[in-house]
């Protein structure tokens, strides 16, 4: 053979081996049966079964091409057995590199899957420079680049991160994801995945925390849980009195998946409601997220006049308690991509949310966003390797405190592919620090639990900041309580003396939350009620702007009881002389008099009286001793 000829042959061997493979329109015998049988069972969600049909297919006929790219689109889009779908991929390319148009697409996917980002980057760039590409795989190879970037200097700056596995009471073979806690951390709530391909189910699942660890997990029963429809993707809110979560295809549903909500009522949940147009379309609506306050739903949903994919929106409660038409949380959360899974923190000021549209490790990562001072989102911040992964990291919860996360992740110790893990949260991924007041309303006399109205109001602003009921049921109430704030905290129930509370979170964190008792008392002669939200400056009578919400109470519960009669008292400590106290404490009970009878209230139903210090109600040796004794107060006179 000459040389011309012997260059002749190398340069016809690839095309050589480029017409040797075997296609599914070409393929005989055995390895057409197992690919026909592979096809199949894909089509009814088998995909194990398809997958191992598809390595009897190349085993018989290892240049069936068909067969190696069904293989990777299996194990990649599916199984997510990344490094079997790498292997695959890369079979495709070694027998005929211009075959499938997309294989160095598809084997960036792989890569990035399994955490070899340089490789993807190389192999996105490469597949970029091609004349011909679809439009979508242009525009996510292009989003993958800087996907890259990001998680090649991330992994140089690890974030701390030690994610602890909920254990067996929670986490089981199956799937367990979206975890939601009550605001006091009792109860943990989330969704428990059941089956494969065509045959899956959801449903909710609820699990006590108790000073041994979580108790095994139950079912929320057969009211939400039914057997015919996937319930899942829920959120509680921080009281532990309304579930919010997504269901498809029930009867009653206004699209392929909607939103509902359902009320407890002391153990017991109520039939659950569809919470109906505008929030729940014909289109899917999912991933529901109710805000501390109550007045704000966040879910994820692709509708019209979105970014792209699926967005995060919000609707906001109306005055008449109906819920307002859906907004887009816009360009500083969305993307043209997918935002999913939101979850508003109880500071009111910070939301997690999944996505795989913002830079991250692929796939879906976790990132947070807060509201600058004007109200606006800021740019999501990515929360960091190896919190986020090569993998999908979907649904955040953050305790109200801001010191642990939970999340639902693959991790080496799942019990099954994906369990829920808690966490400390780094330093700078916290929210606002919140604490909460937790209480149980009942009959001074009787002891029996009463359903009472709770108002709590901002003191700064005079403006009510969020109102709810103590449960029928039992008198129970919980609410969160953003710091920054001083809050006085109202409670009532008509035919009863109100209850007042004031609670100090502006200036000074305390790190115990609230627990009170809370006896009403009936209204009758004798009874009297501490006013923990009057105040005045140091050795002054004119009121502070503070006072005015818990005046307007007095003077409600004087206006709904036109007979009573009352005697406001002024006390002080024993600090200064007696004539001196005997002055102020009396100045002090004159001017909520004055402010009173300004309001309407008649003169002759209120008299007044200063006592100094002739009453204390703690010792006087102590600064909070003297804080509780420096009061004002009324007695009921007559009913």
């Amino acid at each position: 053979m000459n040389t011309t000829t012997f260059f002749f042959v190398i340069a016809l061997f690839p095309a050589f081996c480029m017409a040797e493979v075997i296609t599914k329109e070409t393929v005989k015998g055995k390895a057409k049966d197992y690919f026909d049988r592979a096809d199949h069972f894909y089509a009814f969600g088998k995909l194990q079964q398809a997958d191992s049909l598809l390595h009897e297919a190349v085993k018989d006929k290892d240049n069936f091409i068909d067969a190696w790219i069904f293989m990777g689109q299996i194990n990649l889009e599916y199984l997510k057995h990344y490094e079997e779908a790498k292997k695959a991929y890369e079979k495709v390319k070694l027998l005929q590199p211009t075959y499938l148009s997309d294989v160095d697409f598809q084997l960036a996917k792989c890569n990035m899957n399994l955490g070899n980002y340089e490789a993807a980057k190389i192999l996105l760039t490469s597949f970029l420079k091609q004349e011909r590409l679809v439009a979508h795989e242009r525009i996510e190879a292009e989003m993958m680049l800087p996907h890259c970037d990001f998680a090649i200097e991330a992994i140089k700056h690890p974030v701390p991160f030690k994610p602890v596995n909920l254990g067996p009471s929670v986490n089981t073979a199956d799937d367990e994801s979206m975890p939601s806690l009550t605001a006091d951390g009792k109860y943990l709530y989330f969704t428990r995945h059941f089956g494969q391909g065509a045959y899956q189910d959801e449903d909710i699942f609820m699990s006590l925390h108790t000073s041994a660890g979580y108790a095994p997990a139950t079912s929320v029963g057969s009211m939400i849980n039914t057997e015919q429809f996937i319930e899942g993707a829920q959120n509680i809110s921080p009281s532990g009195k309304y579930l919010f979560f997504t269901s498809a295809d029930r009867p009653d549903g206004l699209g392929r998946a909607d939103l509902y909500m359902s009320r407890k009522t002391g153990d017991e949940w109520e039939r659950p409601n569809n919470m109906g147009a505008p929030i729940n379309s014909g289109g899917y609506e999912t991933q529901p997220c109710i805000s501390a306050d109550g007045k704000q739903l966040f879910f994820s949903a692709v509708k019209a006049h979105g970014k792209g994919g699926s967005d995060i929106w919000v609707s906001y409660l109306n005055g008449d308690g109906t819920w307002g038409q859906p907004e887009n949380l816009g360009d500083s959360i969305n993307t043209p991509f997918n935002e999913m899974r939101p979850y508003m923190h109880p500071d009111g000021n910070t939301i997690y949310f999944s996505s795989d549209g913002w830079p991250g490790m692929g796939n879906y990562d976790l990132f947070v966003s807060h509201k600058n001072e004007n109200g606006m989102w800021g740019t999501p911040v990515n929360m960091g390797y190896p919190l986020n992964t090569a993998g999908d990291e979907l649904g955040m919860y953050v305790t109200a405190d801001g010191a642990h996360g939970y999340f639902a992740s693959e991790q080496k110790d799942s019990k099954g592919q994906m369990d829920i893990y808690t966490f400390d949260m780094p330093d700078d991924l916290r929210p606002n620090y919140t604490s909460y007041i937790k209480g149980n309303v009942f009959d001074n006399d009787s002891r029996e639990p009463i359903q009472s109205n709770v108002q709590v109001y901002d003191l700064e602003t005079g403006k009510l900041f969020t109102s709810f009921s103590s449960d029928k049921a039992n008198g129970t109430f919980l609410s969160t309580l953003p710091s920054g704030k001083n809050y006085a905290v109202e409670v009532m129930k008509d035919g009863y003396l109100f209850f007042s509370k004031h609670i100090a979170m502006k200036t000074t964190i305390s790190r115990n939350p609230f627990e009170v008792d809370i006896p009403l008392k009936k209204i009758k002669a004798g009874e009297k009620v501490v006013l923990n939200n009057i105040f005045f400056p140091s050795e002054k009578a004119e009121l502070k702007n503070e006072s005015f919400s818990e005046l307007g109470i007095i003077t409600k519960m004087l206006e709904k009881n036109p007979s009573m009669k009352i005697e406001i008292g002024g006390h002080t400590d024993n600090t200064g002389t007696e004539e001196k106290n005997q002055m102020l404490s009396e100045n002090r009970a004159k001017t909520v008099y004055d402010y009173l009878v300004k309001k309407g209230i008649a003169a002759d139903r209120l008299t007044y009286k200063g006592y100094a210090a002739t009453k204390p109600i703690d010792n006087n040796t102590t600064p909070e001793g003297k804080a509780r004794n420096r009061r004002t107060e009324f007695v009921v006179i007559a009913i």
